[in-house]
């Protein structure tokens, strides 16, 4: 009780220590102080807060008090003694010679139960006193049946904390509880041979921790299961065990983060569970695809007849394709092997695998599918290989099997799954033809001639009935009745509407793919966060609304955003930086020749968002006479919203470039008003023949 006589005494000193060295009994009656004052060894509050077993000091520093009285519930009690807030057990200083009252200036309350208990402070006087205090405020109240006599009755409330006793539960899969540990319950951590032990299959099963604690009124949890190598603060924790063997679950925390060090409280439960985790097996899945259309699907726990002749029947055209996909699910399958008869590989390992069929046969099994866990933490490497049911057989036909390709001599060709022998005296004119080009042009064309390769029968050669240029757009369909054949009289079956791969061996221009792609960040807004990038503006950070961002990319990592809450609102240009000539390392421009170019990018517009006009893309060379500027509008009315769209545009140059620039910005934005977000990436500008 020193460290509090001390503190008591010191209020005391400020309360009396101007007081007159007059003796009481010689002040008159009407001069003597009447005043109402207490003081409280804890935090004033409206309600006071302390742990368990622990006792609080209320001192009545009151002055012309006719009668005091402190009164206590029956669940506390006052102390006396010489104690101070460090000992360990304050019932030897219970005073068992007062009961719930005391009429002591200064009492130290003894709490050894939880809940919200109330010390009252009852005063008497001769005349009407109050009380302003920064917590409370009171007034004397006149007694009915004692006029004269004055009363000032307060209460203290006191809550009191429970120390903190952590309870849970646990639950596998979400419905079956497989512990539950009460706040009652005390758990040996040293002995676990009384444990429950849980069965569980690693990446299947789901364990789910809850926290139901209570007592001691915690604020936070920490979940520590050490053998999983998971933790988490959330009351509720949902883990799937990713290895395998056996362990113990580990411990739970409860805390309370108290109003001070005092009241603060960590308490850790072991968690009494031990685990037993198994490999999980491995169950292949896969469908077959014959084009868009499924043939066969196999799923998990699907038996396969024994017998082929109960397999699926599946009959295609020589160099005909069917896709075998890997659905697997189960297991922590990471590689897998199709091994697939009579195919042009044998064996693939792609998750969708496009496997051709180069030759006539007749009733032969698929193959089989194997999926492989290799190199998998905590997890055994296994294999496991099922059959594919299907019995195929190939038929001799007459197929299209490759691209439409240009050759640098403006003949478009393909290949055919079989020699052709004959070609129709009116084969070109069930050929049509369609050209656009990004200049504007866009016309129906036609098929002027159609050829055999005389090198190879199964090469077809087709000339386009007017001038083509390698920036057009060109698209080709066959209806089939052109009379193409085999010597064994198949017909050159029909295709439809397929775009040209159009001869162009020109590069991109730009000499950085990486900082055209905008793929290298910095943290510089005035670089857009990306280097080979530089937005103006000077120190207005509100014009520079161009960013690089991760959000959305077509090509690698990050594409080039803008993203701005007013489009009325000027912002800033966006330029490509080439500065080797004042000794920086960026080079994202372009030193090409004069001449046409295709200038192609890709735009994201998120849906929702309304954006037709307004992009403009452009060109300087800051080391040409004017810098040699030049601007364009692309057409994006049409861009579908939500995807990523390509964009394309003739560009053309009339000087030699040392350092050209690509310049973007927005002007006159339609529509003129609201928001504005778009992504721009995958920037190329290649060498093209443009079209008059």
């Amino acid at each position: 009780m020193k460290d509090i006589y001390k503190i008591v005494a010191l209020f005391l000193m400020g309360i009396l220590g101007l007081s007159s060295c007059q003796k009481e009994d010689e002040i008159a009656d009407d001069q003597k102080v009447r005043a109402i004052s207490w003081a409280i060894s804890e935090e004033h509050k409206d309600t006071l807060e302390i742990s368990i077993d622990d006792y609080i000091s209320f001192m009545d520093a009151s002055q012309g008090v006719l009668f005091h009285e402190w009164t206590i519930g029956e669940e506390s009690n006052y102390l006396t003694g010489d104690f101070s807030k460090n000992e360990e057990d304050f019932t030897p200083f219970i005073d068992t010679s007062k009961g719930l009252k005391s009429e002591d200036a200064t009492v130290h309350v003894y709490f050894p139960t939880a809940g919200v208990h109330k010390v009252r402070l009852y005063n008497t006087y001769d005349r009407k006193v109050t009380h302003n205090g920064a917590e409370r405020q009171l007034e004397a109240q006149e007694k009915a049946d004692q006029p004269g006599i004055w009363v000032i009755d307060t209460t203290f409330n006191v809550e009191v904390y429970a120390h903190v006793q952590p309870s849970f539960y646990v639950l596998k899969n979400h419905t079956d509880t497989v512990l539950f540990v009460s706040a009652e319950q005390e758990v040996d951590g040293a002995d676990d041979s009384e444990w429950p032990t849980i069965d569980l299959i690693a990446s299947e099963d789901v364990l789910t921790f809850v926290d139901t604690t209570t007592v001691g009124k915690p604020t936070d949890t920490e979940w520590t299961l050490s053998y999983l190598e998971e933790t988490s603060k959330n009351r509720v924790f949902e883990v799937v065990p990713m290895r395998t063997g056996q362990g113990r679950a580990g411990a739970m925390k409860s805390i309370r983060q108290g109003s001070s060090q005092a009241l603060s409280q960590t308490v850790q439960k072991t968690i009494p569970l031990k685990l037993n985790i198994s490999a999980p097996e491995l169950r292949p899945q896969y469908e077959v695809y014959k084009g868009e259309t499924l043939l066969f699907a196999y799923n998990d726990g699907d038996e396969i007849p024994s017998d082929p002749a109960d397999w699926t029947q599946v009959s295609i055209k020589v160099n005909e394709t069917l896709t075998f996909v890997d659905n697997t699910q189960r297991g922590l399958a990471n590689d897998r092997l199709w091994t697939l008869n009579n195919t042009v590989d044998g064996t693939y390992t792609d998750e969708s695998a496009m496997a051709q069929y180069p030759t006539i046969a007749v009733g032969f099994e698929a193959g089989t599918f194997k999926v492989i866990r290799q190199g998998v933490a905590g997890m055994p490497d296994v294999e496991e290989e099922v059959k594919i049911p299907l019995m195929i057989t190939v038929d001799e036909a007459l197929l299209k099997t490759s691209a439409l390709v240009e050759s640098s001599l403006k003949i478009i060709t393909f290949e055919t799954s079989i020699p052709v022998s004959a070609i129709g005296a009116d084969a070109a004119s069930h050929f049509t033809a369609h050209i656009k080009n990004p200049n504007g042009y866009d016309s129906p064309s036609s098929i002027s001639a159609v050829a055999i390769d005389p090198n190879n029968s199964q090469i077809i050669f087709l000339s386009v009935g007017e001038t083509t240029y390698n920036s057009d757009e060109i698209t080709i369909a066959y209806d089939g009745n052109g009379g193409i054949v085999s010597a064994t009289g198949n017909q050159l079956e029909a295709f439809e509407e397929e775009s040209v791969v159009m001869y162009n061996l020109a590069e991109n221009e730009f000499e950085d793919p990486d900082m055209i792609s905008v793929e290298i960040g910095n943290s510089s807004l005035g670089n857009a966060n990306a280097d080979g990038w530089y937005q103006d503006g000077g120190a207005d950070a509100e014009k520079k609304k161009w960013l690089r961002s991760t959000t959305y990319a077509s090509h690698g990592d990050a594409s080039m955003s803008y993203i701005s809450d007013d489009r009325t609102i000027e912002t800033s240009t966006l330029f490509s930086i080439h500065n080797i000539h004042s000794g920086k390392t960026w080079a994202n421009g372009m030193k090409n020749a004069p001449g046409d170019y295709l200038l192609t990018f890709d735009i994201y517009i998120p849906e929702g968002i309304d954006f037709t006009g307004g992009l403009i893309t452009g060109f300087q060379d800051t080391s040409l006479p004017g810098n040699d500027k030049s601007e364009y509008t692309p057409d994006i009315s049409n861009v579908e919203k939500g995807k990523w769209v390509t964009v394309k545009q003739i560009v053309s140059f009339d000087l030699q470039a040392s350092r050209r620039q690509l310049v973007l910005k927005v002007v006159d934005p339609v529509p003129a008003t609201g928001a504005l977000e778009f992504y721009l990436d995958n920037f190329s500008c290649i060498s093209i023949e443009a079209r008059p």
